[in-house]
């Protein structure tokens, strides 16, 4: 399936060249370097009551501060925090030699090669305006969930970026994304503006990942309308095109695998320093944005060992590339540790390991990993075994004499994700391994007409065509806007329209009305409507005519005497001010 008139080839590298000497690197980084020692001695050396209460002026809207200092940063968590910091300062120290030797290392081309040229722009257009007609129609006809507007208000809205950094708080806060929310939009200072400008950023992620899978398989095939269309079959996938407008961090974290795969074969292929900086970039992202990404990268790394046994060739450079990166997704994480403690991210539900044995472990557990094929292929009905058959067929990849570093990289990623959840005694998330599932989306039809092009190129042109418009025709049928559900497997339009229900049935339109912490989602369409009430967060006062308390929370035992309960509408229950009554 090549045919290098169309395509150019990893191959087609320019000549080597020296790297220049650059101060500025030198300058930034040492700066860099003082900025971020000066923080941990600063961190280590001010008593935890300062800090404490330094933290709490940051926002006022803190959620549940009530409980942060106490649940999160607590006098055990700032002693651990104090040695883990000194200990990064050593490290820092040692660490920044070896990486700076990459730097040093001249024998390498520092820059990419032209990604893309004059003849790729039809095919990307084509793929973009697809890929933003797809987003257009999620983002306007599927309401949000109840995560995103969580992440907008109490994540990315964070009057300060450092809590947005430093509060990994359940439900989980995909600290990279929200970052970016908050950071570019979070001067509008309006939840549903951050609701809408997070499913913007999901959106770029979204299509910025078809542009990927059309550079990567137009490179491997030699076809630039074969990657044009893998890039179509990936845009349709249920769960990447999903993700792709809920203003969550899942579809960055889809791009990020993409990019790192795509700079690892680069790198395989063509060994530029650029390219494995690129690879080292997107891992460090992909751990900042969930720390989930640690199974592509365990995957990425036992490939790699085997790579260089088999070319029987150290790759020193790779590993100190690669303990970098390491380095800094776990300085990005520093102030979460600092601030929220590492059991936040590591004893918090989602990664708590099942309490009994392994065999009670995989009897319970079957059911979800047996549904993981299914989800993968859009959740079309196709059954759990044929959606096995095509998620393995790319293991065959192996055996090719072109493509077996990509066979051998998904193949690691299959195996690191089953020792995973054996280990870990923990199911993985359908949605976390959202950059596997469209890895192997995309690879299915690849490997076949892969294979059948080495008997007739007519044959793997015609399996390709019948694997993937098959799989097309299943997935624009069962897509994320006409069938929601699947995504977060509750019932979103059903949520939605029971808060409008609610927020209808209010006696008075212009009463003034107060929502408790856990009542963000009706607190978020009171005030996208043009509603004003006070935040949900803030510490509620006897103040307002009428309370709304979401299914999970209630009116404190304080205001019993003070507000009788009205009516319940499918959860959410109105208590009104006894004093409107008299």
């Amino acid at each position: 399936m090549t045919n290098p008139r169309q395509a150019p080839d990893f191959a087609a590298s320019a000549p080597n060249s020296h790297i220049p000497h650059r101060g500025w690197e030198w300058a930034a980084g040492a700066a860099l370097l003082l900025v971020v020692c000066g923080a941990l001695l600063i961190y280590a050396l001010i008593p935890y009551a300062i800090l404490r209460d330094w933290y709490l002026r940051r926002t006022p809207y803190l959620y549940r501060s009530a409980s942060w200092a106490t649940n999160f940063f607590t006098p055990t968590v700032k002693a651990h925090g104090t040695a883990l910091a000194l200990v990064t300062l050593i490290g820092l120290i040692v660490t920044s030699y070896w990486l700076l030797r990459l730097r040093r290392n001249n024998a390498v081309p520092a820059k990419l090669p032209r990604l893309f040229v004059r003849a790729d722009w039809p095919w990307l257009i084509g793929v973009t305006l697809l890929g933003t007609g797809l987003w257009t129609w999620g983002a306007l006809y599927t309401p949000p969930t109840h995560d995103e507007v969580f992440s907008a208000l109490y994540c990315a809205g964070n009057e300060s970026l450092f809590v947005t950094w430093s509060y990994y708080m359940l439900p989980n806060n995909h600290v990279l994304f929200n970052l970016l929310n908050g950071s570019m939009f979070g001067w509008l200072h309006h939840l549903p503006w951050l609701v809408t400008t997070g499913r913007i950023l999901s959106g770029l992620a979204y299509l910025g990942t078809l542009a990927v899978v059309y550079w990567l398989m137009g490179r491997f095939t030699g076809r630039r309308w074969a990657g044009a269309g893998a890039a179509t079959l990936a845009s349709l996938q249920y769960s990447l095109w999903g993700f792709g407008f809920q203003a969550r961090g899942y579809a960055l974290y889809a791009l990020l695998h993409w990019i790192a795969l795509a700079a690892l074969l680069g790198y395989w292929r063509q060994p530029r320093r650029a390219w494995l900086m690129l690879n080292a970039g997107a891992i460090v992202a992909g751990y900042a944005t969930v720390p989930t990404f640690l199974f592509y990268h365990a995957a990425q790394l036992a490939a790699a060992v085997i790579v260089q046994v088999r070319l029987r060739r150290y790759d020193g450079r790779f590993w100190l590339a690669q303990g970098g990166a390491l380095v800094l997704a776990g300085g990005f994480y520093l102030p979460a540790v600092g601030f929220s403690g590492l059991a936040a991210i590591s004893a918090n539900p989602y990664v708590r390991p099942f309490q009994g044995s392994l065999a009670e472990f995989i009897t319970q557990t079957w059911p979800d990993f047996k549904s993981y094929a299914s989800y993968c292929f859009g959740e079309m009905d196709l059954g759990p075994w044929p959606a096995y058959v095509l998620a393995l067929v790319p293991l065959s990849l192996l055996a090719h004499r072109r493509f077996w570093q990509l066979g051998l990289v998904y193949a690691a990623w299959l195996l690191v994700l089953v020792g995973g959840i054996l280990g870990l005694r923990h199911i993985i998330f359908h949605r976390n391994l959202l950059g596997l599932f469209s890895v192997a989306l995309v690879l299915a039809p690849f490997t076949v007409g892969v294979w059948l092009a080495r008997w007739r190129s007519w044959a793997g042109l015609g399996g390709v065509l019948l694997i993937v418009g098959g799989l097309g025709v299943g997935l624009v049928r069962h897509n994320p806007v006409s069938e929601p559900t699947a995504l977060y497997f509750y019932d979103l339009e059903g949520g939605y329209a029971a808060v409008q229900q609610r927020l209808s049935a209010l006696p008075d339109r212009w009463a003034s009305v107060a929502f408790l912490e856990e009542s963000f989602y009706p607190y978020w369409m009171y005030v996208r409507d043009g509603g004003v009430a006070p935040h949900p967060a803030q510490r509620p006062t006897p103040a307002a005519d009428y309370f709304i308390t979401a299914p999970n929370d209630r009116l404190p035992g304080g205001f019993i005497q003070q507000y009788a309960p009205v009516d319940t509408v499918n959860g959410y229950r109105l208590f009104r001010r006894r004093t409107l009554n008299q």
